[in-house]
């Protein structure tokens, strides 16, 4: 190794090891001025000489680097500043007073923090290949000895400077990395709590079914997803020109009695919601002072929402929410409180249909009852008189002193008594069907063609005028013979009175497999295509010719078709201008064995 003895003028030193050199270190001392200020962006370079004329050489040398130089004249004061501050280099002389520059440089590579600072130690004296290898056993990365070119030192230097500020780039980056991931996952996690309280939160308002519901659901499960302290819901009135608070919680009575009726002219930030179809955010008083001047809200909240309360671009109302601090509503913030008014609007307007619904079906039920009861007790009521009136009338026909014009008169009150008496079992029967569940049928073997025969024997007496061709064969089964009488009676009349007088119409009855049918077909105009679709609704009727006058009230194809429905079957109409109309029943009827 290279001599070590004193140099001309410097102190002794004392042969210390390491371990006995660490317990000299005094406590730290202040870094230089200027050092702790811009330590954290200027890459900083360790002089270490205790002859201050090479300090100051070393300065000038690498002042043009535009580092941040750091000056200490022994080994112990360049460990205190190891201790607070990071270099990008060490320039350690070798041969100091006190701590030699290799002792320095050993305990320097024995802490975690700064063994890996690359040191450059510096010798006025001849080196040896003794001290080259101890100084690199310490650590060092080069030796330069003085006097050198001050561009070896700038350019040796420079390298570790910038490697320095290439690596603080790097754990800058990773730092920023690292916050931004877990600004990330911070978000994610708001995120998914924000999905899982509106889940929750539609979940309890699917199951509400008034507004008082919706608004306990918003205040007791929406309310502390949000963070408020208190909410208020306002609804529009019926004129839409305030709104009125529906429910509230966590306001006093003095602020809800000052809000209960808002007119949507009073400029407040839930009339502003309302007319502007937008959510209105205040975060703090400041900002609430500086909309509302004219609104004092101290002692009522530190920041504040209006929420409107929108469905396809109608508003509803508003939400009030109060929080008891000033926040910045975040994007994601924003995003969570409109979808929290959505599911309300949604639940309200939900609400509403559904009550609107209700009170129409009631309304309808009442006044269907009403009528259908009205009609029931009317045409069993006229029963009555049209007896008297038929009764009378075959006794006038038995007197045999009538002229022939008092004789026509009677045979016309028969004709009308018998004309009202239909429609009054036409009534009777409609009655029983909507009230009743049904019209009441009283099965027994019946055949067909007997059925058809009787009613157009009847036909012809009332219709003398007109020839219906008939065409029956044998088709028997388990039907009310009266009500499939009442069947054949309703159509052939529809025959006759929506055709014209020479009109062909023809009646066919037959079994055919599993069914017997019954088709009653007339010629003429084919019944209108607007009226097809409703043919056998109630009180629906077909143009009749002029001059031309009816039994019917629009009640006997209603009544035809509720009849064979009562007995399994079904029926059928086909109408055109050139095959005619026809109807065609089929009833069912058990299979020969």
């Amino acid at each position: 190794m290279a001599d070590r003895s004193p140099r001309p003028g410097a102190r002794p030193r004392a042969a210390v090891g390491a371990p006995q050199a660490a317990s000299l270190l005094p406590p730290p001392e202040t870094a230089p001025e200027g050092a702790a200020s811009t330590g954290a962006h200027v890459p900083g370079v360790l002089l270490v000489d205790d002859n201050p004329a090479n300090l100051v050489s070393l300065e000038a040398i690498l002042g043009p680097l535009g580092v941040r130089l750091t000056k200490a004249q022994s080994g112990e004061q360049a460990l205190r500043f190891l201790l607070r501050e990071d270099y990008a280099v060490i320039l350690l002389d070798v041969r100091m007073a006190g701590m030699s520059g290799f002792e320095t440089a050993s305990l320097i590579k024995q802490r975690e923090r700064t063994r890996n600072v690359p040191i450059i130690f510096l010798t006025a004296y001849g080196r040896d290949d003794t001290e080259l290898v101890n100084g690199y056993s310490t650590g060092a990365v080069d030796f330069l000895q003085k006097p050198f070119p001050p561009e070896v030192l700038r350019s040796k230097v420079s390298v570790f400077v910038e490697l320095f500020r290439a690596q603080h780039q790097v754990r800058q980056q990773a730092e920023l990395l690292r916050q931004k991931e877990a600004e990330a996952r911070e978000l994610a996690q708001r995120a998914a709590g924000h999905i899982d309280r509106l889940r929750d939160f539609t979940a309890r308002l699917s199951e509400a079914g008034t507004v008082e519901q919706v608004c306990r659901a918003l205040f007791e499960q929406g309310l502390v997803a949000a963070g408020a302290k208190a909410g208020a819901v306002n609804l529009l009135d019926d004129a839409g020109e305030a709104l009125e608070i529906v429910d509230a919680v966590g306001y006093p009575e003095a602020v809800l009695s000052r809000w209960r009726r808002i007119p949507l002219s009073n400029p407040v930030p839930l009339t502003e919601a309302v007319r502007e179809q937008r959510p209105i955010w205040l975060g703090s008083l400041e900002e609430w002072s500086g909309r509302y001047p004219h609104l004092n809200a101290h002692g009522i909240h530190e920041s504040a929402i209006a929420l409107p309360l929108l469905v396809k671009g109608r508003a509803l109302g508003a939400i009030g929410l109060s929080f008891a601090r000033a926040r910045p509503f975040t994007e994601m913030d924003r995003a969570f409180f409109s979808a929290l008014a959505h599911a309300c609007a949604q639940a309200l307007e939900r609400v509403r249909l559904v009550t609107e619904e209700r009170r129409v079906h009631e309304e309808l039920r009442r006044r269907s009852e009403f009528e259908q009861q009205l009609v029931g007790i009317v045409s069993h009521d006229l029963r009555n008189p049209l007896a008297a009136i038929s009764m009378s009338v075959g006794l006038l026909e038995k007197k045999g002193d009538l002229s022939d014009g008092q004789r026509r008169a009677v045979q016309r009150i028969g004709q009308a008594s018998e004309r009202a008496a239909r429609m009054i079992r036409d009534l009777l029967d409609f009655t029983k069907a909507r009230l009743g569940g049904g019209i009441a049928l009283h099965r027994q073997p019946t055949d067909l063609k007997d059925v058809v025969q009787q009613v157009l024997d009847e036909v012809q007496l009332a219709h003398p005028g007109r020839h219906v061709q008939v065409e029956v064969s044998e088709a028997r089964g388990e039907w009310d013979p009266d009500r499939i009488a009442q069947v054949v009676s309703n159509l052939v009349a529809n025959a006759v009175a929506y055709s014209p007088p020479d009109a062909p119409v023809r009646v066919r009855a037959f079994a055919e497999g599993p069914s017997a049918v019954l088709a009653v077909y007339n010629g003429g105009e084919p019944i209108p295509a607007q009226l097809m679709s409703r043919l056998f609704e109630p009180m629906t009727r077909g143009a009749l010719r002029e001059g031309q006058s009816t039994r019917s009230i629009g009640l006997g194809l209603y009544i035809v078709r509720d009849i064979i429905r009562g007995h399994g079957g079904r029926v059928d109409v086909v109408s055109s201008r050139e095959d005619g109309t026809t109807f065609t029943v089929y009833l069912p009827r058990p299979r020969e064995g």
